[in-house]
């Protein structure tokens, strides 16, 4: 089944993050969110998630923005002095160090399942902030949990659609992030249900000062594999996540696109099944 799962990543960051989300929702472009727990709005986004049980809510695990949800004493190796998440920087060159501990990586992963459940809700899949759990130490750790209980875990793969012309850094970060998802699919083949294929507007390269129609049909359209995800991030306006994100025009562009019905329309059209990752698995490959 050509089954395709849109995903908005930040769910509870900030009040206008959670509104433009269920603004997308109520379009019909939207099957799918991922929480952050230690968001400033995760309580509203937890109540609206309540009240609208169609959205499939997972845990979007982080570690490099914030506080943790674990004591600070107890997992030292993630954190800055202050006892808050690195950049994503420092992370990755701490992992690649050898510097960061897998049991207290352990710990956060389950301080932050255990506060999704505080807030009333059952995680429909895991993936993660900044895409931290494509390291394979951070992988490892969250796929052996996600495979204990059954939940799907994001594969954060590459696309190369047609026509895309990425600068040399993002050619760069992508080259390496191609090559921990290969490994990491080794590891783990068989023993997870994830995405077969993924895309984001990232991946168009160079980006427009509009997104439209067009955009959503080239990304979608080099799709090969099922289940997709569509990784979105939505705004109401770009200073909504000031401070919070660097990808304020994104996501308020991405959000105009969305609540406005342009990428329901591209899903008829392309004959998309849209799916949570609650029932993404239900046929064809998993």
């Amino acid at each position: 089944m050509k089954t395709l799962i849109v995903n908005a990543d930040d769910f509870g960051l900030c009040e206008g993050v959670n509104a433009a989300i269920l603004d997308a929702y109520a379009t019909g472009s939207l099957s799918s969110t991922t929480l952050l727990v230690n968001g400033n709005s995760a309580a509203a986004a937890a109540q609206l998630a309540r009240q609208h049980p169609g959205l499939g809510v997972g845990l979007h695990f982080n570690l490099t923005l914030g506080r943790p949800s674990a004591d600070p004493q107890e997992i030292g190796s993630l954190l800055l002095p202050g006892g808050e998440f690195p950049a994503r920087g420092a992370l990755a060159r701490r992992l690649m160090l050898g510097r960061v501990s897998s049991a207290q990586l352990t710990a956060e992963f389950d301080a932050q399942l255990a506060a999704f459940s505080r807030l009333g809700l059952v995680p429909s899949h895991i993936d993660s902030h900044q895409h931290v759990h494509a390291f394979p130490q951070v992988f490892d750790v969250l796929a052996q949990v996600c495979a204990e209980r059954s939940l799907p875990l994001r594969q954060p793969w590459v696309a190369r659609p047609s026509g895309a012309h990425p600068r040399l850094g993002r050619a760069l970060r992508t080259g390496l992030l191609a090559c921990m998802n290969a490994r990491n699919q080794r590891r783990w083949q068989g023993r997870l249900r994830s995405n077969e294929a993924f895309t984001s507007v990232f991946d168009l390269g160079a980006m427009p000062s509009r997104l439209d129609a067009s955009h959503y049909r080239t990304l979608l359209g080099a799709a090969q594999a099922f289940p997709c995800e569509l990784m979105v991030h939505l705004s109401r306006r770009p200073d909504d996540v000031a401070g919070l994100t660097r990808i304020g025009d994104v996501s308020h562009a991405e959000w105009q696109c969305l609540s406005e019905g342009v990428l329901a329309g591209v899903i008829a059209e392309q004959g998309w099944q849209l799916r949570s990752y609650r029932d993404a698995f239900d046929e064809g490959k998993c």
